[in-house]
């Protein structure tokens, strides 16, 4: 599902964000961290700072259904993963680095858009929940022609 293409662009440290959903379908979603996608291209580990995976993880576990939408500042290429929740887990120091570097990432193309760091070293993002997903759809969501597309 997930290429080897995807998988990089999703990797590089790009702006993520989870969107849930609660019974009553009223929206809910949390900024991400990170994401890795496993080697099957079926699945991928979303990192979410503990405080904010609070937030969502009810809505996870309640009904299972997940979106998440990557961007990146500097060109405005996105794309949304629509998955299905299999786990989460507290995300392990082994995990921290990967982590962090992809969100130093995003906070590097962030400066190339005029948003210093300054404005983000509050921004929490350890300790981080990993919240495991199944992927089902995949969809362009960069501006233009192809916006809403799926991807295969």
């Amino acid at each position: 599902m997930i290429d080897g293409a995807l998988a990089a662009f999703l990797q590089e440290g790009v702006g993520i964000h989870i969107a849930t959903r609660n019974e009553a379908l009223q929206p809910n979603g949390a900024r991400a961290v990170a994401v890795r996608v496993e080697p099957d291209g079926e699945h991928l580990i979303v990192y979410v700072a503990r405080v904010a995976a609070a937030r969502i993880l009810p809505d996870l576990e309640s009904n299972g259904q997940a979106a998440v939408g990557f961007g990146r500042p500097v060109d405005d290429r996105a794309c949304q993963v629509k998955g299905v929740f299999v786990g989460a887990r507290e995300a392990t120091e082994e995990e921290r680095p990967q982590v962090l570097a992809q969100w130093d990432g995003f906070l590097a193309s962030l400066e190339k858009i005029g948003i210093p760091r300054a404005a983000t070293r509050t921004w929490v993002t350890w300790p981080a929940v990993a919240i495991r997903l199944r992927a089902n759809a995949l969809f362009d969501q960069t501006p233009g022609p192809g916006a809403g597309a799926p991807l295969t």
